[in-house]
């Protein structure tokens, strides 16, 4: 499972019901619940790049790290 395209589809399952509803209250209340869902697949996104950007530095770091915490002096 893929976060943010999944946190992306109940948005727009939200954004479908809110266009089904003739209520208006209702409406508003499953528009805000589409862009909560919005707001998490964003977090959700940037949390993995920054992930993915850590993973990538640390295999250069730990090439450069020396075991049992020699300097190499």
């Amino acid at each position: 499972m893929n976060p943010p395209t999944e946190f992306r589809r109940h948005a727009e399952e939200c954004r479908r019901m809110a266009r089904s509803t003739v209520n208006t209250e209702d409406r508003a209340l499953w528009d805000r619940m589409a862009e909560r869902w919005l707001g998490c697949a964003d977090r959700a996104q940037h949390d993995q790049e920054a992930a993915q950007a850590l993973a990538r530095n640390g295999r250069h770091r730990k090439s450069a790290h020396r075991p049992n915490g020699s300097n190499g002096s």
